[in-house]
């Protein structure tokens, strides 16, 4: 399975999600090949981090950008159970290829007006990239704090009208 962590805001957890999935993949026993497909290449500085301490990070990661996040998982998903892609925090063609190739796109974001709002601008490549990768799914999910003030409205319907 092939899941990219696809938001065009930044801050919202996508790495910290990126990095939890492979590790628990990976003690699960996937073989699994995390892509660093962000600038800030934060899900190459954990695995570094993960492998000074214990030896290995249990997961292969690589680092892509643009149209070889596409072309390099292409060649690459045979070799491996799943794969989990970390792309950057706004559109970029690394996060366009990724969902072309995807399975599932996870969409995290915070339960505030804003990020509600960059829905929508999320939905736009993702709704071009399902007309190429027809199966690909859409997940969106919210990052919670204990005390939110007021209620907000979900945003999920966004992804939804493709």
């Amino acid at each position: 399975m092939i899941i990219v962590l696809a938001q065009t805001k930044g801050g919202v957890g996508k790495t910290t999600l990126a990095v939890n999935l492979a590790v628990a993949r990976s003690v699960a026993g996937s073989d699994l090949l995390l892509v660093d497909a962000d600038e800030q290449a934060t899900a190459s500085d954990f695995t570094a981090i993960r492998t000074e301490k214990l030896g290995s990070p249990g997961y292969t990661a690589i680092q892509l950008s643009g149209s070889a996040v596409r072309t390099q998982v292409l060649q690459l998903a045979a070799k491996y159970d799943d794969i989990i892609i970390d792309a950057g925090g706004r559109d970029t063609s690394g996060l366009r290829a990724a969902l072309t190739v995807a399975n599932v796109a996870v969409v995290p974001f915070q339960p505030r007006s804003f990020d509600i709002w960059t829905l929508d601008k999320v939905a736009r490549p993702h709704c071009r990239s399902a007309q190429l990768q027809p199966d690909l799914a859409g997940v969106g999910g919210a990052k919670l704090r204990r005390r939110t003030g007021r209620r907000q409205r979900s945003g999920c319907d966004s992804l939804e009208q493709c």
